[in-house]
């Protein structure tokens, strides 16, 4: 039996939010993920490789992009990466191409990425994903009988997914899973993750094929035309740069902003 994933469109601030509680009200956790258009599919960036496609490919590509950062970080970093879930959660910190997905535990984070401004997307619906990590992980692990949550590094159920796994061993599924709180940056945006495994298939197309809980996994759709209108409403929230980026990068951003630059 196969999903039809729920699908609303949103024209204003109050609506969306309308959306997320909707959502909230039947979840004992929920998460957020928001993309700038609509037509981006729920997958890790080593999947999105222009070339390689096949997952043996794919894994090999993953031991030697790890091996390149591991040796050529080393000026540039405080401390020892200590294992392969360090090496991977850092990597992912810094845009380099790994098997985990960002969500966040707070929606208006989500929001913000969805609405960004990029000229790039300028006549593109955005979207915002809503997925609820528990019911996903026992759907996805439902033949250990599993009826725990959201999971983390030190759990023995994704000792499979750790990186330099046989493709043999390594499961189809994703799984949601806390990590590494390595920067101000993931503690302000509230980060967590899908890990995939083996399956190179988007979070939404397995949805669709039927082998998970019934809406746990959902989308909102922004028209292009109230992205700039709904940003606003957002900003006018305190959800600005330098909320989402703790930096000096994002009051840099929110200053040129503010200031019509």
């Amino acid at each position: 039996m196969t999903n039809q994933l729920k699908t609303e469109t949103v024209n204003s601030f109050s609506e969306l939010l309308n959306q997320i509680e909707e959502f909230q009200a039947g979840t004992e956790v929920s998460w957020y993920r928001g993309c700038r258009s609509e037509q981006f599919k729920l997958i890790p960036t080593l999947f999105r490789h222009s070339t390689k496609k096949a997952i043996d490919a794919l894994l090999e590509l993953e031991s030697t992009i790890t091996t390149r950062f591991v040796q050529r970080s080393i000026p540039y970093i405080s401390r020892a990466l200590v294992d392969d879930w360090d090496k991977m959660f850092f990597m992912q910190h810094y845009g380099v191409p790994t098997r985990l997905l960002d969500w966040t535990e707070n929606p208006l984070v989500a929001a913000y990425f969805a609405l960004e401004e990029n000229p790039k997307y300028k006549t593109k619906n955005a979207a915002l994903w809503l997925c609820d990590p528990i019911k996903w992980n026992r759907s996805a692990l439902a033949h250990i009988s599993y009826a725990g949550g959201v999971l983390d590094q030190t759990s023995t159920i994704v000792a499979n997914h750790r990186p330099g796994t046989d493709v043999g061993d390594m499961p189809s599924t994703p799984v949601m899973m806390f990590g590494s709180y390595n920067s101000s940056r993931i503690v302000a945006q509230r980060g967590v993750f899908s890990l995939f495994g083996k399956s190179t298939d988007s979070i939404e197309d397995m949805y669709a094929a039927g082998h998970y809980a019934q809406d746990c996994v959902k989308k909102i759709i922004i028209p292009a035309v109230k992205v700039d209108e709904i940003r606003g409403s957002l900003f006018r929230k305190g959800v600005t740069e330098s909320v989402v980026f703790p930096e000096l990068d994002g009051l840099a951003r929110e200053i040129k902003r503010t200031y019509g630059y």
